[in-house]
C-alpha cells in the first residue's frame, strides 16, 4: 500500500497508486482523483472531469528527420560554416527536446484548456491504473444515470 503521507486526501479516499515523477515531484492516483504535487502547488483532477488520457512515447520521425537534418548540416558546412553549424545546433537540440519529451502522459479535462503533462518515472504502472480507476467511476456513473431512468418508470428525464 503506497503512503498517503503528504497528500490532502479526503476521509474514505483510497490511494492505488503513488509514483514519482521524471522531474523530482509525485503524482498519486486515488480512487476518485489523481493528484499531481509538485513543489509549490498540488494540481487534483477528479475522474469525473477527464475527457481523455494519452501516453505520448518516443517520437522516432521526429528523432530521424532531426538527425538527417544535421547531416544536411554537417554536409553544408563546407559551402556556409554559419548556416551550417546553425542546422547542425538546431538539429541536436531539437533530437535532446524529443528525448525529453519522451513517455508523456497527457490528462485532458474538460473544465481546462490546456492538458495536465506529467512524465512519469513508471508509465506503464501509471496508465494501468489510471485508466482501471476512470473505467469504475464511469461504470458507477452509467449505473446512477441507469438507475435514475428506471426510478422514472422507465422513462428517459428528458422526456418528460
Amino acid at each position: 500500500m503506497p503512503s498517503r503521507t503528504g497528500l490532502d486526501l479526503e476521509t474514505g479516499e483510497r490511494l492505488n497508486f503513488r509514483g514519482g515523477l521524471r522531474s523530482g515531484d509525485e503524482i498519486a492516483v486515488t480512487d476518485r482523483r489523481v493528484l499531481v504535487r509538485r513543489d509549490d502547488e498540488t494540481t487534483s483532477v477528479p475522474y469525473t472531469n477527464v475527457s481523455e488520457i494519452s501516453n505520448e512515447s518516443f517520437d522516432w520521425f521526429l528523432a530521424i528527420l532531426s538527425l538527417t537534418f544535421a547531416g544536411f548540416g554537417v554536409y553544408s558546412i563546407a559551402e556556409n560554416a554559419f548556416v551550417g553549424i546553425g542546422i547542425v545546433l538546431f538539429s541536436l537540440w531539437s533530437v535532446y527536446r524529443t528525448y525529453r519529451h519522451r513517455d508523456r502522459v497527457r490528462i485532458h479535462t474538460h473544465s481546462q484548456p490546456k492538458p495536465v503533462e506529467v512524465f512519469p518515472e513508471d508509465v506503464e504502472a501509471l496508465y494501468e491504473e489510471l485508466e482501471a480507476a476512470i473505467e469504475t467511476v464511469r461504470a458507477e456513473r452509467d449505473e446512477m444515470a441507469g438507475a435514475d431512468d428506471t426510478d422514472n418508470g422507465g422513462r428517459s428525464a428528458r422526456a418528460e
